[in-house]
Order: structure tokens, then C-alpha cells, then sequence
């Protein structure tokens, strides 16, 4: 270190008479001039923040004041003292957004006549909210998508069915909740043609958005299972539909599909759940044949509709599956599948045996039934 700084003072000295006087002075000022432009930046953007800010807390303290005044009439209206057009005197030029805003927050809290009358206080000021449907900022469209859906059916229905259309998937997908409703069994078909848009979301998930429909979308569903020119997850959604439907004409259909031979392991799957609970013994041929398929998931599947369909002469079918099968987890759907069907014995004797399925026997023994 010591030998270090003689050397650094040297080459200072050495660049000092190498770089001109005015050279030196031009930098000096060119570096003054920049450090100065980044302090009235910081200032100027410093400013910004503070005005900003204000902007907010005026804005917050501007809607905390028609909160206060808005939602004593709002109760009012909601206990049928007073008529939903009454209310909508007390909304001022400018301040129509922020009432739809709240309306739509209570519209979420309620069902039935309660909604339709705040869907009345907010009707006049909706078309500002279509006008945001076809504007260039997906959050906005998502936003304006839901308000629709919520305070505008049945008459701005076709700006929603539009929104299933979207470029963006959130848009899409918040048209498609909007639409999925019980009371409106009417969308079913607008939905269902739109299904493959929203694939990446969990299956479960949207078998339970067109479930919540009602039996009136089941034979939607059943066409869309049907249809060997769809995606595979679009039909095993309809699957899961069904399923959850107690659908039983849906049995055919899943019957038909296992017919065709080959195709995607979980639509198979999924039609062998629907067989497990709408199904009945005239479909345990099918449910028999599919025990011997070479994938190890429709197989574990096949063996756990087995189970609820079978009849006495299966078990010894099930027992071999859960000695013999070459897969873990169909030893186990097997084990449970005769565990529910009366075969408890044979898990007691095979857990006991000191073969080396005696631990999945074990295991599904102790299981509590969920």
C-alpha cells in the first residue's frame, strides 16, 4: 500500500501536464452542469410525488364522502323503504363511476331481488362502463367486464359474450365467470365454445364454474364431451362437469369416449370418475375392459370405478391388482376399491402375509373414509 500512493501521485502529475488547462476546466464545468440537472430532476420529480399524493388524499377523502352519503340510501333501498330511481338524484355529474363502484361492491355481498334493485340504481350510469369495454387497457376491460356482468344482464349481454373474445385471458376469463351463472343457463353455449381459451387453468376449477350453471348446462356438456374434434382438456372439463352434476345420461357418453380407443390418459380418466357415479353395472364391461389398459393412471382409475360398479364375481379381479400389479398406485386404488366394495378381508390377509404389498394394505386399512 505504501508503494501504491507514490506511484498513483505520479501518474496524477503526469496526466495533469498532459491534459490542457481549459480541457480541464471545460470537464469541470460540463460535471457541474450535470450534477445541477440532477438535482432539479430529483427536485422536479420530488414535486411530483408530493402533488401526487395530495391528488390521492383529496381523491380518498372525496370518496369517503359520497360513501357517507350514499350508503344510508343504499340500505334504505335495500329494506324497501325507499325506491332505487330515488337514489340516483344524489349522484353528480362526474361522480357516476364512483357509484356504479359502490353499487358493485354491495352487489357482491347480495343475491336475488336485493341485486336486481341495485342493479336499477346503477343502470343509468353504465354506459360510460361499456365505453371501457373497448378501451386499450386490459384492466380497465376486465374491470368494465365485470361490472357488466354483475349489475348489466341481461341487457349489455353481448358486450360480455364479445368479452369471451378478448386478446387478453384475464378479460376472457372474467366475461366467462360473469356468464356462469346459475340464473343464466342461457350463456352455456357462448361459454362452452370459448372453453379452449382457458385451458391453462385448473380443470377442477372450470368444471366448477360450469357446473355452478345448474343441470340446465348438462347437455351442453355431454355435446362438448361428445366431440372427438376437441382438445382433449376441453372434453375432460366437460367430464368433471358432469360429474359434479350427478349427470346420469352422461354415462353414454362417457361409455362412447372409452369406446374410441386410445386418446389423452386424463380424458380417459375423467370418464371413468363420471362412470364411478352415475354409472351402473351395465357399464361394468367397459369399466372391466379398461383394468387391463397399459397406462398405469386408467388403469388405477378403472379399478377405483370398479369398486363402486363391481360386482361379488370382481373382486378376485381386484385382488390380483392389488398383489400383482407392476404399478404402486394401482395396488392402491385396487386395495381401496375392494376395501369399499366388501373385500376388507382380503387387504386383513394380505397385510398379514409378509408379501410386499402387505404395507399398501396396511396403509389402506387404516384410512379414514374422507
Amino acid at each position: 500500500m505504501i508503494g501504491i500512493l507514490p506511484l498513483a501521485l505520479t501518474v496524477a502529475a503526469q496526466l495533469d501536464r498532459l491534459i490542457p488547462l481549459a480541457l480541464q476546466n471545460r470537464v469541470f464545468l460540463i460535471l457541474i452542469v450535470a450534477i445541477g440537472a440532477l438535482f432539479v430532476v430529483t427536485v422536479v420529480l420530488g414535486v411530483i410525488a408530493v402533488v401526487l399524493r395530495a391528488k390521492n388524499v383529496q381523491k380518498a377523502a372525496r370518496w369517503q364522502r359520497l360513501e357517507a352519503r350514499w350508503e344510508p340510501e343504499f340500505l334504505e333501498v335495500l329494506a324497501g323503504r325507499r325506491q332505487p330511481e330515488a337514489v340516483r338524484a344524489l349522484v353528480a355529474p362526474g361522480d357516476e363511476l364512483y357509484f356504479v363502484d359502490l353499487v358493485l361492491r354491495y352487489a357482491r355481498r347480495v343475491r336475488g331481488t336485493e341485486r336486481d334493485l341495485l342493479a336499477r340504481m346503477a343502470e343509468p350510469f353504465l354506459p360510460p362502463v361499456v365505453e371501457r369495454v373497448h378501451g386499450a387497457d386490459a384492466e380497465r376491460r376486465a374491470r368494465a367486464v365485470q361490472t357488466l356482468g354483475e349489475l348489466g344482464l341481461p341487457r349489455y349481454d353481448r358486450e360480455v359474450i364479445t368479452a369471451l373474445d378478448d386478446p387478453s385471458p384475464l378479460v376472457a376469463m372474467i366475461a366467462a365467470r360473469a356468464l356462469a351463472r346459475r340464473e343464466s343457463p342461457q350463456y352455456a353455449a357462448d361459454v362452452l365454445a370459448r372453453l379452449h381459451r382457458f385451458t391453462s387453468w385448473r380443470p377442477s376449477f372450470l368444471a366448477s364454474m360450469l357446473s355452478s350453471m345448474g343441470p340446465d348446462v348438462a347437455a351442453g356438456l355431454r355435446e362438448t364431451l361428445a366431440d372427438p374434434s376437441l382438445v382433449s382438456t376441453v372434453r375432460s372439463i366437460a367430464a368433471i362437469a358432469l360429474r359434479q352434476l350427478n349427470d346420469l345420461p352422461s354415462a353414454a357418453v362417457a361409455v362412447q369416449v372409452l369406446a374410441e380407443g386410445g386418446g389423452d390418459r386424463d380424458l380417459l380418466a375423467a370418464c371413468l370418475r363420471l362412470l364411478g357415479t352415475v354409472g351402473s353395472t351395465e357399464h361394468l364391461s367397459t369399466v372391466r375392459r379398461m383394468t387391463t389398459s397399459d397406462d398405469f393412471v386408467v388403469r388405477a382409475t378403472a379399478f377405483g370405478a370398479l369398486g363402486t360398479l363391481g360386482e361379488p364375481a370382481d373382486l378376485a379381479r381386484l385382488r390380483e391388482a392389488a398383489y400383482q400389479d407392476v404399478s404402486h398406485w394401482v395396488a392402491i386404488s385396487a386395495a381401496r376399491a375392494l376395501k369399499d366394495s366388501g373385500g376388507a378381508d382380503v387387504l386383513r390377509d394380505l397385510a398379514s402375509a409378509g408379501h410386499v404389498r402387505s404395507s399398501v394394505a396396511m396403509q389402506v386399512l387404516w384410512e379414514v373414509p374422507e
